[in-house]
């Protein structure tokens, strides 16, 4: 079967990913080289660079029995052009769809140019957070020069499009994510910003560090709805494609003295630190807030790539998605067991709910679908070991 996966997105990135471990193939394109660069090499998986005309589209796509949109929530224009390629040759459309995040406090607006309209009747700096390619649109507002302070990838293509609407340099942030909670306070401290404008780009374009950010710095938001449309989540997408997947095959291994990092220290990195040092682990706790389980050594500070270096495992435990993401993809890259707790596809281990107890050590993990099942199962079990005790 011919798959192609029309991407540019971290979804696009984790189906090829899953693909590639179920040792299917895929094509994927992507608009720029930046797109081609950030895909990680994976086997079976082609890269395809390069922005097409719908006639090139369209030519691309025969002999294709699958296409995948998992583009920009935003792109529409790519997305009708994909649509109506498809149509053409008669393959099969499946728009993946990224989760939406709620927005409690914040002014919707439809658009870009609803957006600048909106902030013409209002006073203060505006920390602009949608790109370049919608800039223009905000040049409309009063005094726009003075007021706004747009955030853009530090590509040559967006600092030309900044320039030539005459955006003054000063005012520029030229800036790749993915941006923390922190980040977005000291950018909203340094512009002075009583407005964020954004785009409801969900957890994986960090919609909830922008909104946590402005909470904190009292900023109010205005969010860009997204473009009504159907689709499937990217758990159905991966179901579709890879049909019913084989279970997790439970590994024990000998933990003593090697070097396990945790990266977060809330409710659930403090208690998987916990676990890794009741198995004889060296744990290195890397977190700014929290308090790390007495025995484990706890770093506090934002995560930095260096933290992994000659770590067995790894298990990334923040509130920060983009960030669990980020350290997913450098243990791949390391060859260093990692799990994520917000993401089982972005997992290379799973961490299991143990139960010990008259010489016996006990892991349960599930297929992602029920955690409370897994949970109530692990409580019979701990029942049962404390009964062998007795």
């Amino acid at each position: 079967m011919r798959r192609v996966i029309f991407s540019g997105t971290s979804e696009g990135k984790t189906l090829c990913r899953q693909l590639s471990q179920a040792g299917l193939s895929a094509e994927v394109c992507v608009a720029t080289e930046y797109g081609k660069e950030v895909m990680p090499e994976l086997r079976g998986i082609t890269v395809h660079t390069g922005r097409m005309t719908a006639p090139e589209m369209t030519e691309f796509l025969c002999g294709a029995q699958v296409v995948i949109d998992a583009t920009h929530p935003y792109a529409v224009e790519v997305s009708k052009n994909i649509r109506a390629a498809c149509a053409q040759v008669s393959c099969r459309y499946i728009r993946l769809l990224r989760p939406k995040t709620q927005a409690e406090g914040a002014v919707h607006v439809p658009s870009a140019a609803a957006a600048a309209r909106y902030l013409s009747e209002t006073e203060g700096a505006v920390l602009l957070t949608v790109g370049s390619k919608e800039l223009a649109c905000f040049t409309a507002v009063k005094n726009y020069q003075e007021r706004l302070w747009p955030r853009v990838l530090p590509a040559a293509k967006s600092l030309e499009i900044c320039q030539q609407l005459g955006f003054p340099a000063a005012h520029l942030i030229l800036m790749q994510g993915p941006f923390s909670e922190e980040m977005n306070v000291a950018l909203i401290h340094a512009s002075d910003a009583k407005w964020l404008v954004t785009k409801d780009t969900g957890e994986a374009g960090g919609l909830p560090e922008k909104l946590a950010a402005a909470k904190r710095c009292g900023c109010r938001v205005l969010l860009i709805d997204r473009p009504q449309e159907d689709g499937m989540t990217p758990d159905a997408v991966r179901d579709l494609l890879l049909g019913e997947k084989p279970p997790r095959f439970p590994l024990f291994v000998d933990l003593t003295d090697k070097t396990c990092v945790v990266v977060g220290c809330g409710a659930i990195g403090a208690h998987r630190a916990e676990v890794l040092l009741r198995y004889g682990a060296r744990v290195i706790v890397v977190a700014p807030e929290g308090e790390a389980p007495a025995g484990a050594q706890h770093i506090r500070r934002a995560f930095e790539p260096q933290d992994i270096r000659g770590a067995f495992l790894v298990t990334a435990a923040t509130d920060n998605h983009a960030l669990n993401h980020e350290i997913y993809e450098l243990c791949q890259r390391e060859r260093i067991f990692i799990s994520t707790a917000d993401d089982r596809t972005a997992c290379s281990f799973f961490f299991p709910a143990v139960r010990t107890g008259n010489g016996l050590s006990v892991g349960l993990v599930s297929d992602g679908s029920d955690h409370k099942k897994t949970a109530r199962t692990a409580k019979k079990i701990e029942a049962i070991l404390k009964e062998e005790q007795e």
